[in-house]
């Protein structure tokens, strides 16, 4: 029971008892009071959100501070409240948590208040509301952001003493310790990381976080980077979580994307197709293997990367066309063996279906046909049951035909009768056209007894003729293991230069230290750095240069 109902409840029940005539009087404990006592309180504490105050009011008391009248108790609470907010009528004014001129005097409320311990939690949550939502990727560059979020710290201590209990948003509070020290975000990337986000709802309405709070951007960065610090069979544990991620979180969704792809890239799976992540990719970001999109894939992702995805398309179109589109019966598994080998190298891959394939109501028809809209194009001429497949490699088109007894047909492009882009193609004007192709070859003598490491038959041919396009096979490109745990000496080509100023200082500071050095940032990873040895001078100066402290990882660092 909150103190002002317990001291009703006690001079209520003492005037009744003085007052008490005869012993016909109804004695009783005020339980309905208790009751209703009990529930208010209950009630307080489940009430973690305190509504942030129209932006109106905060303008009219901010106009008064800056008019340097004299300013209520609500007033002030106001002008925490509207720290970061900017004014419409006079739009050229620093914000305050930026003003040389204005914020010491903030300042200095703001240390009265926690100095004579009279800071409220009302005060206190209207200076979180601008603590977060201050507008800039890097806040702690601005020193008063950094005063600030010290007089948050220690406020919370003024706020926390002055409670007869403690509530359960403190609970939440003390658990995020981290998010008014230099490495916040820390804690909640770990926990997300761990599966566990239950109260982080709480969190956001205790500490009034808005979506657009730096905080988030920060929590994301520092949780994408310790993808690198998982082995490969975690990570791939977290893949359709980090997709979940993606689809709740829109606004870091790139940047989700191109983590969990890079890592994937990485993994040692790269050469196995993620169905789910495949798809995420396609939906986020469109078909990599079309020309149009292709600058968009480039924008997140490294142009390695993206062939991963288009690898992927290219043996996935291979599998439908010589499995599932297979004509009027037949399957050359031979022409499917070795068109997978050059996938990797396949910059696209598009399936020209006939009648047949376009109106067959099988379900695996129908399930091939809705996963790949937008990547199937109608074929004209020709029997019901005719299919085509188009392959790009470096500058040539090859064009196979589904069933046996159809040649393949190569064209230079450029100089093909058709854009392989289309959504309809003729077989004989455009597929088969004998006065334009540069190659058309039969699949004759027939090949068997093949396997990855030899060819046989027809494939031979096929070799010779594409070595002369300058079209070779090459291996998919074996994963190199790394011990995590290795150590090796330190040399400053361990820091590639890509931020000229930072990374020399950064090889400078490195020069003469015991640590481990892994620079991935050119494939889209991070600069991490473990000291073998505990350094607090180091440690103070990488934190400087912009490092963040990896969780649960004592004496190691990390940075974009």
């Amino acid at each position: 029971m909150t103190p002002a109902l317990s001291s009703l409840a006690q001079r209520i029940a003492a005037k009744l008892s003085s007052s008490q005539q005869n012993d016909n009087f109804l004695r009783h404990d005020f339980h309905a009071l208790t009751s209703a006592g009990l529930d208010m309180e209950k009630r307080f504490d489940k009430a973690e959100k305190i509504p942030a105050p129209p932006h109106e009011m905060r303008l009219a008391a901010l106009r008064r501070f800056r008019l340097a009248e004299e300013l209520t108790e609500r007033e002030w609470r106001m002008v925490f409240y509207g720290l970061v907010d900017t004014d419409p009528l006079h739009p050229n004014q620093p914000i305050l948590l930026e003003d040389e001129q204005l914020f010491p005097e903030v300042n200095s409320a703001i240390k009265k208040r926690i100095e004579t311990k009279t800071l409220k939690r009302r005060d206190w949550a209207a200076l979180c509301a601008s603590y977060f939502a201050y507008r800039n990727e890097t806040p702690e560059s601005n020193p008063h952001w950094c005063v600030l979020r010290g007089h948050i710290a220690q406020g919370y201590l003024v706020v926390k003493s002055a409670i007869r209990r403690e509530k359960s948003w403190m609970k939440t509070i003390e658990f995020y310790h981290d998010i008014f020290t230099p490495q916040a975000g820390g804690v909640i990337s770990q926990q997300l990381l761990a599966g566990e986000s239950n109260s982080l709802s709480s969190l956001e309405k205790i500490a009034q976080i808005p979506d657009s709070s730096w905080l988030w951007k920060r929590i994301f960065t520092v949780l994408l980077a310790q993808l690198d610090t998982l082995d490969d069979p975690h990570y791939l544990d977290k893949i359709i979580w980090l997709l979940g991620l993606a689809a709740q979180w829109v606004r870091f969704r790139d940047d989700i994307m191109t983590a969990t792809l890079t890592r994937y890239y990485h993994s040692t799976y790269r050469d196995q197709a993620h169905s789910a992540l495949k798809q995420a990719a396609l939906e986020y970001w469109d078909n990599p293997q079309l020309k149009s999109q292709q600058n968009k894939w480039h924008q997140y992702v490294s142009e390695p990367v993206a062939a991963m995805v288009r690898g992927w398309l290219a043996k996935q179109d291979l599998m439908h066309f010589f499995e599932l589109l297979r004509g009027n019966g037949d399957v050359d598994q031979a022409r499917l063996h070795y068109w997978l080998r050059f996938a990797n190298q396949m910059g696209f891959t598009r399936i020209v279906m006939g009648q047949d394939a376009w109106t067959d109501r099988d379900s695996d028809f129908v399930k091939f046909r809705e996963e790949n809209r937008g990547r199937l194009s109608h074929l004209r001429g020709g029997r019901s049951f005719d299919n085509a497949m188009i392959m790009q490699i470096n500058d040539y088109i090859f064009v196979e035909f589904s069933g046996t007894g159809n040649a393949m047909y190569a064209y230079r492009i450029g100089e093909a009768p058709f854009n392989p882009e289309s959504g309809s193609l003729e077989i004989n004007v455009h597929l088969k056209s004998q006065g334009r192709c540069i190659l058309r070859l039969p699949h004759a003598p027939r090949a068997y007894g093949y396997s990855n490491v030899r060819i046989t038959g027809w494939m031979l041919k096929y070799d010779d003729e594409l070595h002369k396009l300058g079209i070779r096979w090459m291996a998919e490109e074996p994963i190199k293991f790394v011990d995590k745990k290795e150590s090796s000496p330190t040399s400053l080509s361990d820091v590639k230069i890509i931020n000229p100023l930072r990374d020399t200082a950064i090889q400078r500071l490195l020069e003469n230290i015991s640590c481990i050095v892994s620079d991935n940032r050119q494939k889209g990873g991070v600069l991490s750095v473990q000291l073998k040895t505990p350094d607090d001078t180091t440690e103070r100066e990488l934190l400087r240069l912009g490092f963040t402290p990896v969780a649960k990882e004592p004496h190691r660092y990390w940075i974009k």
